[in-house]
């Protein structure tokens, strides 16, 4: 079975993470990294749901079989990151979100990420560039080329990073 047999279960997950119900979300991304094995994107997903449930060390090795399946998926990379920032592995968070922007520069989330981390550990204006980048990309109509809307697909959340963005890079500008 491939991705489109997963397609399902992959819509049903996105619609339980929006409702707040993440125990269905995993669920249906286990359902849909059964039909898909070597989906990164089914991967990803799957390691969204476990994080939001507070299992770091299982979405850790979710998003690390994406990018060992996928190793220009620019998401899994910045999403691992988040892991490893929720468990205080600074060093391997940076590593991540550095790698994320550096196949994807155009990816807000992972400019907002690494700039988030970069204000963390004291390097105010490495985060406040970031900051600025993530605020310029977000504000961007997306293109409407599958390539570019498909390597993000899998994502933590993003409505709430948009609102983030400006509320810290204000905060860090004060």
């Amino acid at each position: 079975m491939g991705e489109a047999e997963a397609k399902p279960f992959l819509d049903a997950g996105e619609g339980h993470l929006r409702a707040g119900d993440f125990a269905a979300a995993l669920r249906a991304f286990r359902e849909a990294v059964a039909a898909a094995p070597d989906s990164a994107l089914a991967r990803s997903k799957l390691g969204v749901a476990l994080a939001q449930q507070g299992q770091l060390d299982a979405a850790i090795t979710e998003f690390s079989r994406a990018v060992a399946l996928q190793p220009s998926y620019a998401p899994a990379y910045s999403n691992l990151g988040n892991a490893y920032r929720e468990k205080g592995m600074t060093a391997e968070a940076v590593a991540a979100y550095e790698r994320a922007v550096a196949l994807d520069p155009d990816y807000w989330i992972a400019h907002q990420n690494l700039g988030a981390l970069y204000k963390q550990i004291g390097r105010v204006g490495d985060a406040v560039e970031h900051f600025k980048k993530a605020t310029r990309l977000s504000m961007r109509q997306p293109t409407s080329g599958e390539a570019s809307t498909r390597r993000r697909l899998g994502c933590l959340p993003g409505l709430i990073a948009a609102a983030v963005v400006v509320v810290v890079l204000v905060a860090v500008l004060m």
